[in-house]
């Protein structure tokens, strides 16, 4: 079976195969085929290609540029010059590399020690110069460029404006007796309404600013008739509401089947349950003016107003380099990825001219690690386009109320999960993948994490198989190591292969300790592992740009194993290690993965793949990909 799809077809298909209540898929792991070859065959002479024994020979004795590794190149703080850009790139091109990937950020995180600001700031005239510089130093050199779309991590900066920024989830509730002329202003939301779980990561530092501070905007009002208490979860059903409508979070250890277990409990009808009819919510949107004053005739009763609105998160971009500090975009919304294209992309293709599509190749984002956003403006207009139905009825299933049922008001939010999942993979990375292809660039992203927060809803094959370059990572440290394996190395392989990528490349060697002490002795085995994962292109994490005055050991990012022209063995065995590299990249990119089974994963978000595993039923010496309902 060829498991490869068609995005142009997914994105009609994908609008009406979810129209109506979601369908719960509960067998997970299903096994639905054996013998899958999931690849794509690329145009002769590059990875996937066909090829005869002879070539195969050929490529291991002369890895081509298409199969060298590549690596982060940091500039850190904006501490370079042209006499370290040169020395850099003639050292990474002798050695065996087949390009980089520049990316801009301060320094001092993740126990890296402070680099002193260096004499240019984020797209200043001067990093312009450089950043040309660099692009002509890497034609003559004949390597591949790639740039982090961010100055910092991962998608934002200074231009994006609080509307297009990272959003939450808000409601406030108002009970008033009818009949009656209402004319006030409605009680705002708390600024973590609904967020009592400790929060990770950048959250923190923003989650309890005063509502004025985070850009507080309405969606929707409605009302209902109030049914009374028999119509609020309880017990074990109000503990899953949080996981289920995207407001606990959690760290990015939390293992994935955890992830998705804690939201597929289901939810059935209870002795004494009294819902809510859809029919019988009221929507007063239309009523509600400027400042949060509803005027409404209240009927006869008792009648419960809840006020829906969305904030921003608040989070920052990370490690900025100097000029380039702000929010972090709406990773649910194409007007934000538009904000952040028209103030950033086309600044840096603009300034690569000649070098578009050939020497710079792609843009990349970095792993999603801004919280745990679950709203965006057009969240309504989403949900009706992906699930086909009004979810305004709905809406007080978030304030734990049940509407229609137990078992409706679940299903609803599964739809709901889905439609924030949809919105990432289609309007961020899909849309951001359109945008670049319109200049003959491809995007690489590491858009399934693992990511701050690991709750988020995400669906991670759909996003990486928006990529043209699925990417993960892989540490040197035992962070992100399951039971001997990475945590997203099959995912990654497995989006590669259900989407007919021809790449699956891994961030590698990220760790937090003494990366001076690394060498290939150490460094082989975890490659090794994560070519037995299907990873088939390396992305060494870091090569820290160096300035030669700067002297020896120079300075270094903190979080990755150190990788440049100053490390002490970089003349000695710097080139046979990316030698080796470059031969199994070479041979695993020339061939086309045939897995003994397909494991299906379910229908909903969030979707994520273990860590590589053997299934008791399959047995030892099997290997399997795994896909999602978009591929199936």
């Amino acid at each position: 079976m060829y498991c490869a799809t068609d995005d142009k077809q997914n994105d009609g298909k994908n609008r009406k195969r979810s129209a109506g209540f979601g369908l719960r898929l509960t067998l997970v792991g299903a096994l639905v085929l054996a013998a899958c070859s999931a690849s794509v065959a690329a145009k002769a002479g590059e990875p996937n290609s066909s090829v005869d024994a002879a070539r195969l020979e050929q490529l291991f004795a002369s890895p081509p540029d298409w199969a060298k590794p590549s690596g982060y190149w940091w500039w850190l703080n904006g501490r370079i010059d042209k006499e370290g850009i040169s020395r850099d790139l003639q050292e990474f091109r002798a050695k065996g590399l087949g390009g980089v990937l520049l990316v801009c950020s301060s320094s001092g995180g993740y126990g890296g020690d402070p680099v002193p600001e260096g004499p240019v700031t984020f797209l200043s005239p001067e990093w312009r110069k450089l950043f040309r510089f660099a692009l002509d130093e890497a034609h003559r050199l004949g390597l591949e460029v790639g740039v982090n779309l961010c100055g910092g991590w991962a998608m934002g900066g200074p231009w994006i404006t609080p509307e297009n920024s990272g959003r939450w989830l808000l409601q406030s509730e108002l009970t008033v007796t009818g009949p009656r002329k209402f004319s006030d202003v409605l009680p705002l939301p708390g600024p973590r309404d609904g967020y009592d779980s400790p929060p990770q990561l950048n959250v923190k530092k923003v989650i309890g600013l005063p509502l004025d501070q985070v850009d507080y905007r309405d969606t929707t009002v409605v009302a209902f008739r109030e049914p009374g208490d028999g119509n609020r979860l309880s017990g074990d059903r109000k503990r899953e509401l949080a996981p289920k409508s995207n407001r606990l979070d959690g760290d990015c250890f939390t293992p994935a089947r955890q992830v998705m277990d804690q939201t597929l409990t289901p939810w059935t009808t209870q002795p004494g349950d009294v819902p809510i009819a859809p029919a019988e919510v009221v929507d007063l949107t239309a009523k509600l003016s400027a400042g949060g004053r509803l005027e409404w005739d209240v009927p006869e009763g008792t009648w419960t107003i809840i006020r829906t609105g969305h904030r921003m998160t608040g989070i920052q971009v990370s490690l900025p380099m100097p000029g380039s500090e702000g929010l972090e975009l709406d990773w649910f919304s194409t007007e934000a990825v538009d904000q952040h294209w028209n103030h950033l992309g086309r600044i840096l293709l603009e300034e690569a001219g000649p070098h578009v599509g050939k020497t710079l190749r792609y843009f990349l984002t970095d792993s999603f690690e801004a919280g745990y956003p679950n709203w965006t403006a057009r969240m309504l207009e989403a949900f009706r386009t992906y699930r086909g139905y009004d979810a305004t009825p709905y809406l007080p299933v978030f304030r734990g109320r049940l509407v229609g049922s137990a078992e409706i008001s679940d299903r609803f939010l599964h739809d709901y999960r889905k439609t924030v999942a949809d919105c990432m993979a289609d309007r961020n990375y899909g849309y951001f993948a359109e945008l670049a292809q319109r200049h003959g660039m491809v995007i690489a992203c590491e858009a399934g994490g693992p990511s701050w927060s690991g709750t988020l809803c995400m669906d991670a094959l759909k996003n990486l198989g928006r990529c043209a370059m699925p990417q993960g990572e892989f540490w040197q440290s035992w962070h992100f190591v399951t039971n001997n394996q990475n945590q997203v190395g099959k995912q990654t392989a497995s989006a590669a292969h259900t989407y007919g990528r021809p790449t699956a490349s891994a961030e590698a060697f990220t760790s937090i300790g003494p990366q001076w002490e690394e060498s290939p002795a150490s460094l082989k085995p975890t490659a090794d592992r994560a070519f037995c994962e299907g990873i088939n292109r390396l992305v060494f994490h870091t090569l820290t740009a160096t300035r030669p005055q700067d002297g020896l050991p120079g300075y270094e990012y903190g979080a990755g194993t150190h990788f440049n022209p100053n490390i002490t063995w970089w003349q000695q065995a710097a080139g046979p290690w990316l030698s080796y590299v470059g031969r199994c990249q070479a041979l695993l990119q020339s061939g086309v993965f045939v897995a003994d089974v397909l494991y299906y994963n379910g229908d909903w978000a969030p979707n994520l793949v273990e860590p590589k595993h053997t299934d008791p039923s399959l047995g030892k010496g099997y290997d399997y990909d795994v896909c999602n309902a978009e591929v199936l």
